[in-house]
């Protein structure tokens, strides 16, 4: 099966994904969670995949999960100003708040997630820090200082998504979070590698400042596209991290319930990315890793692989 097939095959899951999530649902909600899988599938089709794989009762969670993500990382491609970042990210903040008790605004996004909410108990906090850090990190104007900034943001957001993923599967377990921070940074490092250069487009950088300054590298040479020897230790001192971070929680697979390990499937792209980027010799302005770093064949297939044999 090429990509294409791979494709056209998604938009056939995504109509039943559709009609399973909303089976007995007023048409507000149906439409509600029809528009969560399209911004998940446009945004964040890797995960969009992966949801589809999860067993039919945690889909509506995680669909709703993963687009209030999507929302909230939006943010700043929709407001040109400090003062439109506080804004949008205070309406999140409050939107949240209300869907607490039970009054969500009219926004798909939040009447999905309320819907969730009043059958899952999930942690407000961990919601909110997602908000929190993303603010943090869009009114930032300089990269963060050191590699443990990049480790703080991963957890602020991909840590806190898998947190809840696991509360709205009702596992409460202490190992299988610990696993779950360790994935999130993974997930989180190896994201912000990936995007490096399109970030760089935009005049920012996420690389930390210490680790630039120790090898010699400069905004200018992100912008002008040159994977120099320093660029390349620095990535590689990223990827090492992220590497890390994956090998402790892969090593304690047999600790986690069963339940819980498709929902750390996230460590799967995270992981196809890193060994592409060592292949590429840790320039991430190669061609191939440009275009994502790995097939989305390849992808499906490993992911139904981990998912049969209960790996992540």
């Amino acid at each position: 099966m090429n990509a294409s097939s791979l494709r056209s095959a998604a938009r056939l899951t995504h109509r039943g994904y559709a009609t399973a999530i909303a089976a007995a649902a007023p048409d507000k909600l149906r439409q509600a969670f029809s528009y969560c899988i399209d911004q998940v599938r446009t945004y964040d089709y890797e995960n969009y995949v992966w949801c589809t794989q999860l067993p039919k009762e945690l889909r509506a969670s995680i669909i709703a999960l993963r687009s209030f993500n999507v929302e909230t990382s939006l943010i700043e491609q929709h407001a040109n100003s400090e003062m439109l970042i506080l804004m949008r990210c205070q309406w999140w903040r409050d939107a949240l708040n209300s869907a607490y008790k039970g009054k969500a605004p009219e926004q798909p996004t939040m009447t999905a997630l309320a819907s969730v909410l009043k059958e899952k108990n999930l942690t407000r906090y961990r919601l909110q820090k997602i908000i929190s850090t993303r603010e943090d990190n869009m009114l930032r104007e300089t990269a963060p200082v050191t590699l443990a900034g990049l480790e703080e943001f991963s957890e602020g957001i991909y840590s806190q998504l898998l947190y809840l993923q696991l509360e709205a599967a009702g596992i409460a377990d202490t190992t299988t979070d610990h696993v779950a921070s360790h994935v999130g940074k993974a997930v989180g490092l190896a994201g912000l590698l990936r995007n490096t250069a399109l970030v760089a487009q935009r005049h920012k950088s996420y690389l930390p400042k210490d680790l630039c300054e120790k090898h010699g590298i400069s905004s200018d040479d992100l912008l002008r596209g040159e994977a120099s020897q320093g660029l390349r230790d620095v990535v590689f001192a990223i990827a090492s991290a992220a590497k890390g971070h994956l090998d402790v929680a892969r090593g304690h697979v047999n600790d986690v319930p069963a339940a819980a390990r498709p929902l750390l499937l996230p460590a799967l792209p995270a992981g196809l990315y890193l060994s592409a980027l060592e292949k590429a010799e840790f320039n991430v302005f190669d061609a191939k890793l440009l275009r994502g770093g790995f097939s989305p064949l390849r992808y499906t297939l490993e992911l139904k692989y981990k998912m049969l044999r209960g790996q992540f």
